[in-house]
């Protein structure tokens, strides 16, 4: 009778060992797990600072992702893929010089020799004659497209000087037996034979400058044609401070 009693207060003994036992196993194979397994952190959750790092140090940033794209077989698109060299134009000696287009040539000058027909260019003013309008002389713009009555109005006919042969008269085109002259200091167009001095208002002497030539009167020598305001006048200057002319075949 003992040893059965015995055996029945072993029974429970060997129950709670057996479940103690199973206990451990079980939670050392949970704690290997979650050591063998990654930690994600939950969203909004603080991260530990690594080893090493101060506290409130933001931690490294992590390595640029390159956008590039893979490297291709290719040789042709490789090639499209290498950095170009920057092309550096060179200006000096050696370099091609680009030609630009050419201005269109100026009018051929001639000079004013006596029965030949001209227009006065202003070389100041590109494209520019000296021509007669309502009997006043002006500077206007006149080219080949003009209407014909402005271009014969920029034409005069050379003749010997009305009041010195060393130098010129200027007779109108379109109006024959009506020269140029100064009256009251403007250059006119006016019928010769008028009253007063017209012969010797009527008379041009050239003085050679830079570019063509200074028109002065033959009786004030001191004064030159100047275009002033829009009107040709006479005025005393030096021929260097007078308007240019040049002469020039008629349009």
């Amino acid at each position: 009778m003992p040893e059965e009693h015995n055996s029945e207060t072993l029974r429970p003994l060997l129950a709670l060992a057996a479940a103690s036992v199973l206990a451990i196993v079980s939670y050392a194979t949970a704690a290997t797990m979650m050591l063998e397994s990654p930690v994600t952190p939950a969203t909004g959750s603080r991260q530990l600072p690594q080893a090493g790092a101060l506290p409130g140090t933001p931690p490294p940033a992590s390595p640029p992702v390159s956008v590039q794209p893979a490297p291709s077989t290719d040789p042709v698109a490789a090639q499209s893929l290498r950095p170009q060299r920057p092309r550096v134009i060179t200006t000096g000696a050696k370099a091609s010089a680009t030609k630009s287009p050419s201005a269109s040539p100026s009018p051929t000058p001639v000079t004013l020799v006596v029965g030949s027909t001209v227009a006065l260019a202003v070389p100041a003013l590109p494209d520019h004659l000296l021509r007669h309008y309502n009997f006043v002389a002006r500077v206007d713009l006149i080219t080949a497209a003009s209407k014909p009555l402005d271009r014969l109005d920029a034409q005069f006919q050379v003749r010997a000087g009305r009041a010195d042969s060393s130098c010129v008269s200027l007779e109108s085109v379109n109006y024959p037996g009506h020269f140029l002259r100064h009256r009251d200091s403007l250059l006119r167009l006016d019928r010769a034979g008028a009253p007063g001095s017209f012969d010797q208002d009527a008379t041009f002497c050239t003085v050679a400058t830079a570019g063509g030539f200074a028109l002065r009167s033959s009786t004030f020598p001191a004064y030159h044609l100047v275009l002033n305001g829009g009107w040709v006048r006479f005025e005393q200057r030096t021929a260097e401070q007078a308007t240019v002319f040049r002469a020039v075949p008629p349009l």
